[in-house]
């Protein structure tokens, strides 16, 4: 049986008018550290959450295990330290991810944003024959150097 040749179309003609979901980004920043910002095009934003996040659950975990080996010799000054610091980059981590979260899901929002210099804008109104429509002219024009 043969395999129908797949005809190659002009790929400068077609135009794909992707954009990233806002609820998609959210979940995956929620799924993965970083895989909210890399759906949107945000690699450098990735790699950064990606980093603190993975950083703050290895510090979590370090600040359990010497809470452990320290409450189980009887060390209970240095376990409460050692669980008072646990807790903290506990909340320090949950706070990463509601940021991560957050700043994906406007990062999709705001995806196809124009960021240009050129923000000036004027709308223009004319008066007909007839004087049953009065003009009005606003122009609005900021400029940021």
């Amino acid at each position: 049986m043969a395999i129908p040749e797949a005809k190659a179309e002009d790929s400068s003609a077609v135009k794909v008018d992707w954009k990233p979901s806002p609820a998609g980004a959210a979940f995956r920043s929620l799924a993965l550290p970083g895989w909210g910002q890399a759906y949107v095009h945000k690699p450098v934003k990735a790699v950064i959450y990606g980093g603190i996040q993975h950083a703050l659950v290895f510090s979590v975990f370090m600040r359990g295990h010497q809470y452990n080996l320290e409450h189980k010799y009887g060390e209970e000054s240095r376990a409460d330290f050692y669980r008072n610091e646990r807790n903290r980059l506990s909340w320090y981590l949950a706070g990463a991810i509601l940021l991560s979260t957050l700043d994906a899901y406007v990062d999709a929002h705001l995806y196809d944003f124009d960021v240009s210099d050129d923000l000036s804008e004027s709308y223009e109104m004319k008066k007909t024959e007839d004087l049953s429509f009065m003009g009005v002219k606003i122009h609005f024009s900021w400029r940021f150097h």
